[in-house]
């Protein structure tokens, strides 16, 4: 019988598999990222979990990484299911969130802090959903991947 740590661990793993492949991983059947239910976390709660860990998943201070992203899933048994549930979405939309705002000099690698209000506009102010914002910021890139038409005016503008 697997003990409870194991379990998070092989779910760590299953998570990360999901996040980097979304197909199926040897006998694991891992959903793929566009059939994946999105969250039930409201706007207004992902925000409030993003701003309570953010010095946490950004200890050096510059950004939270894909990396420190996939540090925290690999430690399930640190964070709430609620704290999870945000990494995991975080991860998923991750490239749409870091090109929020034009913060960093040489390419947007890194989710700001500026790109979490930015996003909080969006989440909480506008009502989308993680989901919608990513479609959004989709609608206009072409085959060849060339920039899209960028995120939804703020509301208010």
């Amino acid at each position: 019988m697997a003990t409870r740590r194991e379990e998070a661990a092989q779910q760590a793993l299953n998570d990360i598999r999901w996040l980097i492949q979304g197909t199926q991983q040897g006998n694991v059947n891992l959903p793929s990222l566009e059939d994946e239910e999105d969250s039930q976390l409201d706007g207004r709660t992902i925000i409030a979990i993003l701003e309570k860990n953010f010095q946490r998943l950004d200890p050096n201070n510059d950004g939270i990484s894909r990396e420190e992203l996939l540090l925290g899933l690999m430690n399930p048994q640190a964070f709430t299911a609620e704290e999870y549930e945000v990494l995991r979405l975080l991860v998923k939309y991750f490239d749409t969130i870091i090109n929020l705002s034009e913060d960093e000099d040489g390419g947007e690698t890194k989710i700001s802090r500026h790109d979490m209000l930015v996003l909080e506009q969006f989440l909480v102010h506008s009502n989308m959903t993680l989901k919608d914002l990513h479609t959004w910021c989709s609608l206009g890139k072409d085959q060849g991947g060339e920039e899209g038409i960028g995120p939804p005016p703020l509301a208010g503008k």
